[in-house]
């Protein structure tokens, strides 16, 4: 839940559209309850009620209108509800159920979806067929989607319009086919059969009370650029992420094709989006399966190519290989789930950015696949870091402002606003750095859905923790998983791999000093004085190694927790020089009996601080910064020096110069 209340998200009015009857419309009993019909476009309206497809609902009874003759003691019988005035009555012949049934139940299960009235108000018009909410004669709510049937052109002979009319067919059944192997999976639409309205195809399935992911954004949206807070994003990103694991419970695997905001339900049947941004879960519904194909290794070859042209994707998400024709092996590359995941990764870009990744917009004469394969895409700047004044966007956040109020920052001041600014900015990082790998031109270096999944659950999870230990310039707790490990590419991955590499080797030289000194020493003869206090006896190995590690233990003691932050490597530094020199001066007074002097003791003495002391620096030069070394904000990698952040149409109050300090918070203040 949403800490400080529910966000306050932008909202976003819906125009009715109401219909009226038309000729030959079935009209409805007065009395009888009206639905609120959904407009035209899914991107302006969503029903205001539907009734799940089940047990009719039965009204109360309503009163006619008494007429002449008529006895004014008797009222009309019940009606049940879900009708929309105005409906069209259209009828299903050859009726098709998805699954087997025993005979008396297929009966009634045919005359349940013999006659439907439809709201043609409610359509929603996609690449192969249109949608429309229907109801039947108990009132049950279902969708009916029918085959847009290809128009004629001038001069087309009818062969060759006829071949186009068997191929839509063909692909419409395909559709089908695909659906019902996703039917009963939560995530997918219920499908309920296949019929024919006269000669044209239809599909009868759960009509989704809902709104798409590209309106959701818009209600969510945290500045006038359509960005999403990048947390929001994320949980929908994996939930999104979530879904696309299901696909691979299907028989040998299933692919959609065609992930876009469009063809992404987020159903408000039980929750507002707005409820579901505050409770941290989306429930999604992935939808429009005209592109989809099995992973079958016994299917037809050719099936992708064949139908081409009718089963495309939404170039702004698709991949490169979704994007030509010419490749050697596409048909093989158009059956991996690495077109979901990259697909995926777009509409979450494009959630945090307000932008898809690729500007395709005013390139018509340029091959987008090319454009897809050779260049990098665009910096992901998110809200945080465009914001003018970070405060208009964390009154959005109230889990993020939180954390603010927690460390006693406030934002409408400028130096705890420009400090809470940079550790957004490095945390928001994270994000660039788990998508970037499902960016990858080639599909063998996407992550799978599933590590894209944990990777986003892990950012969301551990996003408000990371805030607070950037603004305490502590190590970020990394996004656990296959995407971080493969992201070697990203400056922040560069210097983990630096602070780990280098903390390994000074720990093994740690380790292989003390272990060679103590073996030379071992059993040696040795003399203590100290004052008028003398010892004499031999030194055994154990004793020698435990000396030569004493610092080592006081500089990790003196740290404690605060690793990588500046006031750790100040406390463990002076820790380790308070150690050593406690052990130096001990060391002072020893004599060895048959050793030249004391020289090599104290070189071993001086190599094992150092290598005690060069762990500290690497941990605080790796993390303790406001960013990585040569990183730039919330950027991509393989961003050219001059495409600056500043150059994609970001304010220009809201960059931050790299030689600006930031001062702590308690500094700013005094």
């Amino acid at each position: 839940m949403a800490i400080c209340g529910q966000p306050r998200y932008r909202q976003h009015g819906h125009r009715c559209h109401p219909s009226s009857p038309g000729r030959g419309a079935r009209r409805i009993p007065a009395g009888v309850r009206e639905v609120q019909p959904m407009s035209a476009s899914a991107e302006d309206m969503t029903p205001r009620t539907t009734e799940p497809l089940g047990p009719a609902e039965v009204g109360p009874s309503h009163e006619a209108p008494a007429r002449s003759g008529a006895d004014p003691n008797r009222s009309t019988p019940p009606y049940p509800s879900g009708y929309v005035r105005g409906a069209r009555m259209v009828r299903l012949e050859g009726f098709e159920e998805p699954f087997r049934m025993a005979e008396p139940e297929r009966e009634t299960y045919h005359r349940r979806f013999g006659i439907l009235f439809v709201d043609d108000s409610s359509a929603r018009r996609g690449g192969l067929g249109t949608v429309v909410r229907a109801t039947n004669a108990l009132g049950e709510t279902c969708a009916l989607k029918t085959l847009n049937t290809p128009v004629r052109a001038e001069h087309e002979d009818d062969a060759s319009f006829a071949a186009r009319v068997d191929l839509a067919h063909t692909a419409f059944r395909a559709e089908y086919e695909s659906h019902r192997s996703l039917s009963g999976f939560k995530g997918f639409p219920r499908l309920f059969g296949f019929a024919h309205i006269g000669d044209a195809p239809a599909i009868v399935m759960e009509w989704v009370e809902g709104v798409t992911l590209s309106v959701a954004a818009r209600m969510l949206s945290v500045d006038e650029a359509g960005r999403v807070a990048p947390l929001v994003a994320a949980r929908i990103g994996r939930d999104l992420a979530d879904l696309l694991t299901r696909l691979d419970l299907v028989g040998d695997g299933f692919v959609h094709r065609d992930i876009s905001p469009s063809n992404i339900l987020v159903r408000t049947a039980h929750l507002s989006v707005t409820e579901q941004a505050a409770d941290g879960a989306f429930d999604l519904c992935l939808i429009d399966f005209g592109s989809s194909v099995h992973l079958d290794p016994m299917g037809a070859p050719g099936y992708t190519m064949r139908y081409a042209t009718l089963r495309r994707a939404t170039p702004d998400y698709a991949p490169p290989e979704m994007l030509t024709g010419d490749l050697p092996n596409l048909v093989e590359l158009r059956k991996s789930e690495k077109i979901d995941v990259y697909a995926a990764a777009s509409v979450i870009f494009e959630l945090a950015c307000g932008l898809p990744p690729f500007e395709l917009e005013g390139r018509a004469g340029e091959s987008l696949y090319r454009i897809k394969m050779d260049e990098p895409p665009r910096p992901l700047v998110a809200a945080h870091h465009a914001a003018f004044h970070l405060g208009d966007v964390l009154m959005f956040e109230p889990e993020v402002a939180a954390v603010a109020t927690g460390v006693s920052l406030d934002v409408t001041d400028a130096h705890d606003e420009l400090e809470f600014k940079r550790a957004l900015d490095r945390v928001d990082g994270q994000l660039t750095e788990v998508l970037a790998p499902a960016f990858a031109p080639g599909q063998e270096a996407r992550p799978s859905a599933e590590v894209l999944r944990d990777a986003l659950s892990a950012f969301c999870a551990r996003y408000a923790q990371n805030v607070r230990r950037a603004l305490r310039g502590e190590r970020l707790i990394p996004c656990r998983g296959e995407v971080r490990r493969r992201e070697g590419r990203s400056p922040y991955a560069v210097n983990r791999l630096i602070g780990v590499v280098g903390m390994a080797l000074s720990g093994a030289a740690l380790v292989t000093m003390i272990c060679v000194t103590a073996l030379l020493l071992d059993g040696v003869t040795v003399l203590f004085r100290l004052g008028s206090l003398a010892a004499r006896g031999e030194v055994p190995a154990v004793l020698v190694g435990l000396t030569l590690a004493f610092p080592a233990v006081c500089a990790l003691a003196g740290r404690a927790r605060a690793g990588g932050t500046r006031a750790g490597f100040v406390r463990g530094t002076l820790a380790l020089a308070a150690g050593s020199a406690l052990v130096f001066a001990l060391v002072s007074h020893v004599s060895f009996l048959g050793v030249i002097g004391r020289s090599p003791l104290f070189a071993a003495l001086f190599l094992a601080v150092a290598a005690a002391w060069c762990p500290l620096v690497l941990e605080y030069a790796t993390t303790a910064l406001p960013r990585p070394f040569g990183a730039p904000v919330a950027g991509l990698p393989h961003m050219a020096a001059q495409r600056s952040i500043m150059g994609e149409g970001s304010d220009a109050h809201a960059s931050l110069p790299e030689d600006t300090e930031v001062p702590d918070a308690a500094e700013a203040r005094e």
